[in-house]
């Protein structure tokens, strides 16, 4: 519908304007004029249908009526029936080609709505050689030449596409869209759009949205979708979903005038719990907020609206948590995603760094075409690179979301008419692929109770120093965290009064998705003699300089020693049995001297921290294995 206004007051509100205000109209057949002017009564109504009756009316009358054919183009085009318009603005055109010049500029628009880059490219470039043009339509007619080549060219260097159907499972007659995916592809939610049981309205829709979900475990194929039942599903529509990496949280849209976001998490049954309106930092007053998408750590919270401070109709926003759970102010992520423009349908990777979106407002084919942009080193985004054809195509492509894996997309489109919308996979392109994405599920327990604790679960990129994911876990200590390959990850676990535990991922070139990690992490209390071995120090071969990488730990270690003064440590270096034992103790001290002076250096007293080598003298696994001589390298912190 914005899309529609759009074109509307751009392009055809000056045919209008002309047909209404021009004194002398191109005909003075007193009949045919009172169709015409009863046409435009019923055009102010919205009632296009009978508008059209009358404005045939007027044609049959007087065949060379332009006003009647100008209008009836524009009924036409308003109804969505791109081709009547055409039609009728070519027979107003043929008529007297000099009669209203700006019906090339619209001629144009609307060929290259249906896809006909050719003949609107030439009834555009016609256009540019005749006079009398404002500035504004000049620059649009110019962007739409542009938008003309860009297809021609795509068209002409086509991209890999291989649409395959998910299956009458989940397809059927009806229209199903907007398909969301857990992170192991075993869940799958998406919107149907359904007769409603009462027709409330003339003007109101007979349909209405709501949400149907599919599993699959032991099969490629997917199970028989079913509603997903009281109290998500209602009467208003319901849609645009997006589901949490565990497919137990879901952010979605309800529309009821405005749009909202709201928010249900999955009982330990298996049912869905009452929704929950997000709050006002996210949904704001008079305005639209939909179609959300929620990082893989549950932090960021992606979504599109028309609020004010965009940079064109729908912008794509977010939110991030603060550390206490609640939502921040919504920002608009700017440039170079947002356009002038509308953009929608943000899907966010479970890499944490890629980012799907449609658009209107960037080079394309002509209407929403779909593209990619991705986090660089410096957290900016990418300029987007649209997906290429046959994907995107004169129609609107929306609602697209990639698998953990980063080969599969999932979207919906009405490649075959008479079916509706669908929902199909194709696979990517290397170009447009995310970074492939395993997953760590696990627990975090209290080391002496083992209790449950709630802990917050960070992933840090070693390399860039960039944290990837952070997730807080709830009371039954439970978390689920992405691991985007091919990157050296340090994973953190921390609770208050406890030591933080650490993990080393070192993912460079491996991807393990069919055999994703499970982790139990026991926290140690803050008490004299605990242990905490810190897995995420690294020094250069043979040497004690502390690599680079070593810092975000050693700096998380420094956090503890100040968060709680009162304690005293000692570092203590161990290597494996390769080597002789003086060498070995002594690289062991140096090693543990660096930690030590490290902490030093970062304003950490020097009476808190001693340090001490032991050499090969107190392995913790067997020295007869690369594995085991890796555990054994290792750097400890003793509570004193």
């Amino acid at each position: 519908m914005k899309k529609l206004i759009i074109y509307t007051l751009v392009i055809l509100f000056p045919l209008f304007a002309v047909a209404q205000t021009k004194k002398e109209l191109s005909v003075n057949n007193r009949r045919a004029i009172e169709n015409y002017n009863l046409a435009l009564k019923s055009y102010d109504r919205y009632d296009y249908i009978e508008a059209q009756r009358l404005l045939r009316e007027s044609i049959r009358i007087e065949p060379k009526f332009i006003e009647a054919h100008l209008v009836l183009s524009q009924t036409f085009y308003l109804m969505g029936n791109i081709p009547s318009a055409i039609e009728y603005l070519e027979k107003a055109i043929a008529i007297n080609p000099k009669f209203y010049p700006r019906a090339y500029y619209t001629l144009g628009r609307f060929l290259l709505q249906i896809g006909e880059y050719q003949q609107a490219k030439e009834k555009l470039g016609y256009f540019l050689t005749l006079k009398d043009k404002s500035k504004e339509i000049e620059k649009s007619t110019h962007e739409a030449i542009e938008r003309c080549n860009f297809a021609l060219n795509a068209i002409a260097n086509p991209v890999p596409y291989n649409p395959i159907n998910i299956g009458s499972n989940v397809n059927t007659d009806l229209d199903e869209y907007w398909p969301s995916l857990s992170v192991d592809e075993k869940t799958l939610v998406y919107t149907v759009r359904l007769p409603k049981s009462v027709n409330t309205g003339i003007r109101n829709t007979k349909w209405q949205e709501d949400f149907y979900v599919s599993t699959r475990y032991n099969s490629p194929d997917w199970d028989k979708g079913t509603p997903i039942g009281d109290p998500i599903n209602t009467e208003i529509n319901e849609g645009a979903q997006a589901l949490s990496a565990d497919g137990k949280t879901m952010y979605y849209t309800i529309c009821s005038g405005e749009c909202n976001l709201y928010t249900s998490v999955m009982q330990n049954d298996g049912a869905w719990a009452a929704p929950v309106k997000l709050p006002p930092q996210i949904n704001a007053s008079k305005y639209s907020e939909k179609q959300p998408s929620i990082s893989p750590d549950g932090r960021t919270i992606y979504f599109v609206s028309n609020r004010p401070g965009g940079l064109g109709g729908f912008d794509i926003w977010k939110s991030d948590k603060n550390p206490d759970g609640t939502w921040g102010n919504a920002m608009n992520i700017g440039e170079p995603i947002n356009s002038s423009g509308d953009e929608q349908s943000p899907f966010i990777h479970f890499d944490n760094q890629t980012l799907y979106f449609s658009s209107n407002g960037h080079l394309g084919m002509g209407s929403m075409d779909i593209y990619v942009s991705r986090l660089d080193s410096t957290g900016k985004w990418t300029k987007p690179l649209n997906f290429g054809y046959p994907i995107n195509t004169y129609k609107s492509e929306e609602g697209l979301i990639v698998n953990a894996k980063g080969s599969v997309a999932y979207y919906s489109t009405d490649i075959i008419p008479e079916r509706g919308r669908d929902i199909f996979t194709f696979t990517l392109y290397s170009e447009i692929q995310p970074i492939p994405t395993s997953y760590l599920t696990g627990i975090v327990k209290d080391s002496k109770t083992l209790e449950p604790l709630e802990a917050q679960v960070t992933l840090v990129d070693l390399s860039s120093k960039k944290e990837i994911m952070n997730t807080t876990t709830p009371k039954d200590g439970k978390f689920l965290v992405c691991l985007p390959t091919d990157k050296s990850y340090g994973l953190f676990a921390s609770a208050p009064n406890y030591l933080f535990h650490s993990e080393h991922f070192d993912l460079k070139g491996i991807f393990s998705f069919d055999k994703p990690y499970y982790l139990e992490i026991l926290l140690n209390p803050i008490v004299k003699d605990e242990i905490l071995v810190l897995r995420n120090i690294f020094f250069a071969l043979d040497s004690y300089e502390l690599k680079s990488e070593s810092t975000i730990e050693l700096d998380k270690l420094v956090a503890i020693l100040k968060q709680n003064p009162n304690i005293k440590i000692e570092v203590g270096g161990h290597t494996d049995d390769q080597g002789s034992d003086e060498y070995n103790q002594k690289l062991s001290e140096n090693r543990a001297k660096s930690v030590a002076e490290y902490l030093i250096v970062n304003k950490i007293d020097a009476s808190r921290v001693k340090w001490a080598g032991y050499g090969e003298t107190k392995p913790i696994a067997n020295n007869s294995t690369p594995e085991g001589r890796a555990q054994n390298r290792r750097t400890e912190v003793k509570i004193l």
